[in-house]
């Protein structure tokens, strides 16, 4: 045998040897290792159960509940995380907590992360606009709009040409039917990019909207307008029949307004035709039995005669408190009260209302003239008028 051969055989037992000798070393580690008594927990676990609850310890975990008391373990991480002395690496650590959990939706969780992140008053400025313009978004999808734009407008602070801030802050504008301060926040972003087509369609969409709102305060103001020259002719037409009247109220241009001209019942009020005829809703109140009726529309140029034939005429079915028809057009009695004097006044029923209406004494309170209706003659009737003559 050759010695190069002698050599090569030599070395190749050596490397044998060797790697019987490690094999030795693993089966004793492995054995050594089988002998330790291991904690009752792990003793009685497969491995896959073993797996599973690593994934609970606090350095394995994915997931925390923050509803959930933190454990011993969990809060020494947390303080190693948090309680560098670094406010820049603070706030860092708080702006990607917040992102995580941004991306599973959990908005308000988010939102409180840039908070505690805003809170380390980092030096650094593009990092608190960032934490700015996140939490901004975080309230945005929470549905808190003024809180969102007012983050806009404090990251912007930061850094005034942060498109995420201006971005977010348009659309909290759009959300909050600021339409011209959406269009203002747009137009600073296409300062910077004047071609972003996510700038060009907001600020589009935008200013549809503001002239729609535009376009319906004209109509509005047009419609105010006619309304108030229809109230004033008819005021105007009112004074000139010299009906007297009170509950109305005059405005700061010392014009009579209609908010004392509402009737009593389903806001009738006093209406003018075209030929500039009155129509008044007018209550009739019967004292002896507690009831009223309330005529809509009565024709100023109607004889009140006319209206209580219609009411209690013989063809007419009697109302339920006067089963004896003892109330009937010529039967009864009409009176207006003189506030003033505390006096009742007799009514002439042949006349018309608009005659009634003129008299010197009378006053229509609240828009609406009443009359007190009794039988003629009876006892209640004495009794009643006694009332106001002591």
């Amino acid at each position: 045998m050759s010695e190069s051969n002698a050599e090569a055989v030599g070395g190749s037992k050596s490397a044998s040897s060797g790697e019987t000798k490690s094999d030795d070393n693993i089966d004793a580690l492995i054995d050594a290792l089988d002998k330790m008594e291991r904690p009752a927990e792990i003793e009685n676990k497969t491995f896959e159960e073993q797996l599973e609850s690593l994934g609970s310890h606090p350095a394995f975990m994915k997931e925390w509940d923050p509803a959930v008391p933190l454990s011993d373990d969990m809060e020494g991480l947390m303080r190693l995380k948090y309680e560098a002395e670094d406010p820049t690496a603070k706030a860092e650590a708080y702006k990607d907590d917040g992102n995580h959990e941004f991306k599973k939706k959990k908005y308000h969780v988010a939102a409180d992360n840039y908070t505690e992140g805003i809170k380390c008053k980092c030096p650094d400025r593009l990092l608190n606009a960032v934490l700015y313009t996140n939490r901004a978004a975080a309230q945005f999808h929470i549905g808190n709009f003024r809180s969102a734009f007012n983050d806009c407008v404090f990251a912007r602070k930061f850094q005034p040409d942060h498109l995420k801030a201006i971005h977010r802050g348009a659309l909290c504008c759009l959300e909050m039917k600021k339409y011209g301060d959406c269009i203002t926040w747009c137009d600073a972003a296409l300062h910077l990019e004047p071609t972003n087509e996510k700038f060009l369609e907001i600020r589009q969409k935008a200013s549809k909207l503001q002239k729609g709102i535009e376009r319906d305060k004209r109509k509005e103001e047009l419609r105010e307008k006619k309304v108030k020259a229809k109230e004033t002719r008819l005021l105007e037409t009112i004074q000139q029949r010299g009906v007297k009247m009170r509950g109305l109220k005059v405005d700061k241009e010392g014009e009579l307004k209609m908010e004392g001209v509402l009737g009593v019942k389903q806001g009738a009020r006093v209406t003018m035709d075209a030929n500039s005829v009155l129509y008044w809703p007018v209550m009739l109140l019967y004292p002896e039995y507690s009831e009223t009726d309330f005529i809509q529309m009565f024709c100023e140029s109607h004889r009140l005669i006319d209206h209580l034939s219609h009411m209690f005429g013989a063809e007419t079915e009697p109302p339920h408190w006067d089963p004896d028809r003892r109330y009937k057009p010529h039967t009864v009695n009409m009176y207006f009260e003189d506030r003033d004097s505390e006096k009742l006044i007799k009514v002439n029923k042949e006349s018309t209302l608009s005659k009634v209406l003129k008299h010197k004494k009378y006053v229509v309170y609240d828009g609406t003239p009443s009359f007190f209706l009794t039988v003629a003659g009876s006892e209640f009737e004495k009794i009643f008028l006694e009332k106001y003559k002591s």
